[in-house]
């Protein structure tokens, strides 16, 4: 079986007004967020073969928050332009571009490819992704057969549900 995570940034500050985009950090709030989905990742034993984060700001200290929580080092994570400027294609072609070796992987980006991606690979609808949720597919397909709408969404964890 392949796991998929799929993670998206915790809430980012906009007090700077005058900072790109790419470049905003997290909030108090999101920090906060990104503890609290490190915690429920490591009561559960997640793990991950591989990470491929966005390459902003926001992404990358997610990520930091929420690496020892899957047992992941940092500079191991590949921090990628593809998950800040693509697409759910350049995300699905990175997904099925991944050696059979890899039985889990975890995807650090933004909406709306985030949610998209959920929508692609399962049958679920969501209403929302928001920020610092953290969806688990589940597929039995090699990655180079990752099949659309075949996919199972095995989790969806939100922080506002996490009580720690």
């Amino acid at each position: 079986m392949k796991q998929i995570f799929l993670l998206r940034h915790a809430k980012s500050d906009w007090s700077n007004l005058g900072q790109q985009d790419f470049d905003r950090p997290l909030s108090k709030r999101g920090i906060n967020n990104a503890a609290k989905i490190s915690e429920y990742v490591r009561k559960n034993n997640y793990s991950v073969d591989k990470v491929y984060c966005s390459s902003s700001e926001r992404t990358k200290q997610t990520f930091d928050l929420c690496s020892d929580g899957f047992n992941f080092p940092i500079n191991q994570a590949d921090y990628l332009d593809e998950l800040y400027f693509g697409g759910i294609s350049e995300v699905s072609s990175l997904i099925k571009s991944l050696k059979e070796s890899i039985s889990s992987v975890l995807l650090v980006g933004h909406n709306p490819t985030m949610h998209y991606l959920v929508e692609e690979l399962t049958e679920q609808r969501l209403i929302k992704f928001p920020t610092c949720s953290l969806a688990e597919i589940t597929t039995e397909n090699l990655w180079k057969d990752v099949p659309l709408k075949k996919c199972t969404l095995k989790s969806f964890i939100k922080p506002k549900e996490l009580k720690f």
